[in-house]
């Protein structure tokens, strides 16, 4: 049987605290060699303007490994759609077990990493958030933050003023903080004690000038090789800790921009953000330290935060069960093939009609 749980069936099982806690746990592991984890591979979907993406990794600890796929179509999701999904198999039988929509899990994950770094690479005392981008991540960003630092306020700026004030009546009631949106991006950074952006933006939103001494800055969206939300003074100037360091050199365009133009050099990067959850690198030398966490993104976090929904969901009775295997037929069971047949008009064809 293999269990299939819905995005409701998602946000009723899993928070951003239980969030945190896995993804930590599972940077950890993946830095002390407890499992495995590949790049994510992505291609071009012929003539349609739209992109396949496909992670995988082995998580042997929580005793799963699995893939998730993802499509990027900008511009052309509906509402009600599913573009994530999450394969879980066991570790012990290699046999599927469940089915997990990705969507909600995705921003679970990426805002948990932020939080993650945050705990480690931000002051303690860290109450001020400015953040560039008011799309659905930055919700997740702001709910892990205020999970792991005392947050007080947060200021928002996104190029469209309208959603930048929504977004920040929104966060006043849903994390009882005060929030506002501010006229430029450099209002938003200057001054702060946590920065993030959460843009889909190919020229960079932040002037690595506008940082002040002792300030947290996490780059979160530009997690592809055309993408740049930084500019290179932001890396001259930071601690640069990344979450997987081979899948950061290849897909994060503004860190490869960086390095291409050489205003950092490839040991500019101090650590994977694994190292320092472990005590092996330490955070900070000191309070006017700028610290960078340079998120794309990595396997591991998906296959754990979708084990800890499966898990919770097995003991609450949560979820769909559905049967693959032809209602209980053996593993390889034999079978009967239909008589071969010239094919006839549109055999061996699917109409265009027909297409999904």
């Amino acid at each position: 049987m293999v269990l299939v749980l819905s995005e409701t069936d998602i946000a009723g099982i899993m928070s951003m605290r239980d969030g945190v806690r896995v993804v930590e746990e599972a940077l950890a592991q993946h830095y002390l060699g407890g499992g495995v984890v590949l790049p994510r591979t992505s291609v071009d979907v012929p003539g349609d303007g739209g992109a396949f993406r496909v992670m995988s990794a082995i998580v042997p600890e929580m005793g799963f490994f699995g893939l998730k796929t993802l499509t990027g179509y900008p511009g052309r999701r509906l509402a009600g759609e599913t573009y994530f999904a999450i394969l879980l198999f066991s570790c012990d039988t290699g046999a599927l077990r469940a089915i997990v929509a990705g969507n909600r899990l995705t921003g679970i994950r990426t805002g948990a990493a932020t939080g993650v770094a945050a705990k480690f690479l931000s002051r303690p005392e860290s109450r001020v958030l400015g953040i560039i981008g008011s799309g659905v991540q930055a919700r997740y960003q702001v709910a892990a933050l205020k999970e792991v630092r005392p947050l007080t306020e947060v200021r928002i700026f996104d190029t469209v003023s309208a959603k930048a004030e929504t977004f920040a009546r929104e966060i006043e009631l849903d994390f009882e903080v005060a929030a506002r949106a501010v006229g430029s991006a450099e209002e938003a950074v200057h001054g702060c004690d946590l920065v993030v952006t959460v843009t889909a933006s190919k020229t960079p939103v932040l002037d690595g000038r506008w940082l002040s001494a002792g300030t947290h800055l996490s780059g979160v969206g530009s997690n592809a090789p055309n993408k740049r939300e930084l500019d290179a003074t932001s890396f001259q100037r930071s601690k640069i800790v990344v979450d997987f360091k081979d899948q950061a050199l290849q897909e994060a365009g503004d860190l490869r921009e960086a390095l291409r133009t050489g205003a950092i050099s490839s040991d500019a990067i101090y650590a994977e953000l694994g190292e320092v959850i472990t005590g092996n690198k330490a955070p900070r030398e000191n309070d006017r330290d700028i610290t960078l966490f340079k998120s794309v993104g990595m396997a591991t976090e998906d296959i754990a935060t979708a084990t800890f929904a499966y898990q919770q969901a097995i003991a609450a009775g949560i979820g769909t069960h559905i049967e693959l295997d032809g209602a209980g037929m053996p593993a390889m069971p034999h079978v009967a093939f239909l008589p071969s047949r010239e094919p006839g008009p549109g055999i061996g064809r699917v109409p265009a009609a027909a297409r999904p």
